[in-house]
């Protein structure tokens, strides 16, 4: 009995070792408080940080209180920088990614030489990650499927650079021209100015582009229920009739419109109507605009995807046929799909969309700042990274987890440090499997007392074995992933957690890697051919015993009546 009563201790006892909790002062969020800003968060190596709601980012992280909010800004490489540019499939022929990657550096540059303006002027940024600029998604990019594709596009073409007269020109770049680019001062009749790099060019070879050609039906209902909400259209015009396209009165490569009722009319540029419609289409006709078309999303980008359009009326319906996407001006992005699906070099279709260049190696700063976001109320950052205030101050020099800031008026950010923040760093294992299948994947609970870089560690594991890499937990329970070897046996596993260069590990668990049990069909199918033979001769006997009961009763009853 004494015995039995001292086994269940010890049992008990090695079952609190493993069902370890964190110090209650683990749940406590401590706050910093206010810093001067721009706060800078220097990346741990070569580790990306993730701000919430928007992108994964190389490079150091700035937080500016500037203009009633948070301004968000991701400084790093120039070349890292394109690495993060999402404008083309990375899946696309490698000349059409190389010419992209030129095309983007080659912007970039430009945009570096020149004065800030708009919002970078107002923020104190380089470029914008937006389409206004070049489309930034950070790290995300590279990281994705058929990213490395477009790293290699990059790598290879670098600081080739697109240049007239020695100086990286404006490559402007669209999507699709619908057969032939543009001037820039067709498309940009505000800056009345021509380049010599960016003519009018042929560009047949788009016909793979979605947009290539388009169509778009409103009905004459739907038309004058917009033009009224615009203020376009008095009452006292009465029912719309007709709508249809003119050349413009203005000489624009784009026509005018014109919308007639019985006794009125009204004429607006194509490039008025496309603006209008696209702001108040999706809002009042949101079931049928844009409308659906065969793009990667179902449907068309806006709700006229360019300018260059062809308007008539068929009874009530008013149909538009256009054709491209963008501005129309410079490299078609899918006509350099096209010339890469033809054979044609990176530089052959760069000297196809930019007239008057050469593309030569050019070295400009080795630095752009990016804006990502403004006007922000808070911002949440997760990585590893040093945290540096606006004086220069070395605030946190390891800070881990998922750090919030607020805005605090101009200058100023109030910051709040994740759960566990300056608690000593401890890892214990709460839960864990006791057997699992040769390469299966199981979860341990862990327990954490500030947030870490956590892994598992296999002790005895086979020749070949790696265990998972190791990902970046808060404080508190959380679930580690962990994979079995393929060969049979009882390993130990043991979690190690990692935070301010400093690494613990917990005590290990024992966990039986087996063979998968056959499922309860397999096992009666295999029960099933073994056991038939036997089974019939059962069945047989049991027959053989009945008939001849009933034969023993046939005869005892003969045998009464002869003897009666």
């Amino acid at each position: 009995m004494l015995r039995r009563v001292l086994v269940l201790a010890t049992a008990v006892g090695l079952l609190a070792a493993l069902v370890w909790q964190p110090p209650a002062g683990a749940a406590r969020r401590k706050r910093l408080g206010a810093a001067v800003t721009p706060l800078r968060l220097v990346p741990a190596g070569s580790e990306t940080m993730a701000v919430s709601g928007l992108h994964s980012y190389f490079g150091t992280i700035e937080l500016d209180a500037h203009g009633g909010g948070l301004v968000v800004s991701d400084r790093l490489p120039l070349e890292r920088y394109l690495l993060g540019l999402g404008e083309v499939p990375s899946s696309w022929p490698p000349e059409a990614l190389k010419a992209q990657a030129v095309a983007a550096r080659t912007y970039a540059l430009y945009t570096l030489s020149r004065p800030r303006a708009g919002a970078a002027a107002g923020y104190g940024f380089d470029i914008c990650a937006s389409v206004q600029c070049q489309v930034f998604t950070g790290a995300d990019t590279v990281l994705a499927r058929d990213g490395l594709r477009w790293a290699e596009a990059v790598a290879e073409t670098d600081s080739q650079t697109i240049l007239h007269r020695g100086s990286p020109i404006l490559a402007r770049y669209h999507s699709t021209s619908g057969g032939r680019t543009l001037l820039n001062s067709q498309a940009f009749p505000e800056e009345e100015v021509d380049y010599p790099f960016l003519r009018p060019v042929e560009s047949s070879f788009e016909e793979e582009a979605p947009l290539y050609r388009w169509r778009v039906d409103f009905t004459l209902g739907q038309i004058q229920r917009m033009l009224r909400r615009a203020g376009w259209w008095p009452e006292a015009y009465g029912r719309l009739r007709r709508v249809v396209s003119v050349e413009s009165a203005e000489g624009f490569h784009h026509p005018d419109l014109v919308f007639t009722s019985r006794d009125d009319e009204i004429r607006r540029t194509a490039q008025e109507v496309r603006e209008l419609f696209g702001r108040l289409a999706p809002r009042m006709f949101a079931r049928k605009h844009p409308a659906p078309w065969p793009t990667s999303s179902g449907r068309l980008p806006e709700t006229w995807p360019s300018n260059r359009i062809e308007v008539r009326t068929v009874g009530r319906t008013v149909q538009t046929v256009g054709r491209g996407w963008g501005h129309g001006v410079g490299m078609s992005q899918w006509g350099a799909y096209g010339l890469a699906q033809r054979g044609a070099s990176y530089v052959d279709i760069l000297q196809h969309y930019y007239t008057d260049v050469e593309v030569a190696p050019f070295r400009g700063p080795d630095a752009i700042e990016v804006g990502v976001a403004w006007a922000r109320p808070s911002v949440a950052v997760t990585g590893s990274f040093k945290l540096v205030d606006g004086r220069d101050r070395t605030l946190v020099r390891n800070a881990v987890g998922t750090w919030r800031f607020e805005y605090g008026g101009d200058g100023v950010a109030q910051i709040d440090p994740p759960a566990g923040f300056g608690l000593p760093l401890e890892v214990g294992i709460a839960r864990s499997p006791t057997s699992i299948g040769l390469g299966g994947s199981a979860f341990i609970t862990v327990a954490l007392s500030r947030p870490a870089h956590v892994r598992t560690s296999t002790i005895g594991s086979p020749t070949g074995y790696e265990d998972p890499g190791a990902r970046l937990h808060a404080a508190g329970r959380q679930r580690v992933v962990w994979l079995a070897p393929l060969e049979p046996g009882t390993y130990q596993v043991r979690v190690l957690a990692t935070a301010g260069g400093r690494t613990v590990r917990s005590d290990p668990v024992r966990v039986r890697v087996q063979e998968p049990r056959p499922p309860p069909g397999d096992r009666l199918r295999r029960a099933g051919k073994s056991g038939a033979e036997p089974s019939r001769r059962l069945f047989l006997l049991v027959v053989a015993g009945i008939v001849a009961a009933l034969v023993a009763v046939a005869v005892i009853h003969a045998l009464g009546r002869m003897r009666s």
